[in-house]
């Protein structure tokens, strides 16, 4: 298992340029035909708020994935479309529109700033004289719990997803299933666009086994 903290930074004009991967901002790049979700409450497209490549070795299936991810409205409910074969979040149309609105115009991209390998803290751990298993595993807790911290102190809440990537959790655990990859986790704090996570909410993005489906939603304070 492993964490993957991320951090976000205004595109430049040539990683703009570069429509395939994963970006936050600006337009979706479409694998297939479009899927836009629409808005139930204002009869009109969602706006776009980041698409999440997700590459064949790390997802489940045939290929690539991509998820898109939209924001209905101030409702605090979201909209995922996944593709090549992928589903719409269940409940919402989609129209075939190329373009629509976006939450950021300027694209930003997800920077990994840390990778943290758990094996790797656990291996790097000081001997203790007489500790039991019991012990050692609270002191492996203890460690990883300050790895999660930045310089100042402060929780890292944005990750990347990837092959053994795990959430680190505002509240509970809540894992959409069994096999469900994580593909991205966001500070609402942090995001360069306002978004209803709840009060100071984290968002978590996930994708189904056989990946044709993904899952978003958020825990707050």
């Amino acid at each position: 298992m492993r964490y993957r903290f991320t951090s976000y930074h205004p595109a430049s004009d040539a990683e703009a340029a570069v429509t395939d991967g994963t970006r936050l901002g600006g337009l979706p790049h479409w694998l297939e035909e479009p899927q836009w979700p629409v808005d139930p409450y204002e009869n009109e497209l969602a706006p776009f708020m980041g698409q999440f490549r997700v590459p064949a070795a790390d997802g489940s299936g045939n290929g690539d994935r991509m998820v898109y991810l939209f924001a209905i409205g101030f409702s605090g409910e979201h909209a995922t479309v996944v593709q090549p074969g992928g589903q719409v979040t269940e409940s919402f149309e989609a129209r075939a529109a190329a373009t629509g609105p976006t939450d950021l115009d300027r694209v930003h991209l997800l920077r990994v700033d840390e990778e943290v390998d758990f094996s790797h803290v656990e291996r790097e751990m000081e001997p203790v004289e007489d500790e039991d298993e019991d012990d050692r595993e609270e002191r492996l807790e203890e460690l990883l719990e300050e790895r999660q911290k930045d310089a100042a102190g402060s929780i890292r809440m944005n990750q990347l997803g990837g092959p053994d990537v795990v959430p680190v959790w505002l509240q509970n655990d809540d894992l959409p299933g069994e096999g469900w990859q994580l593909v991205a986790q966001l500070d609402s704090c942090q995001l360069p666009f306002d978004v209803n996570f709840g009060d100071t909410g984290v968002g978590y993005l996930f994708l189904s086994p056989d990946g044709k489906n993904a899952e978003f939603f958020f825990q707050s304070c």
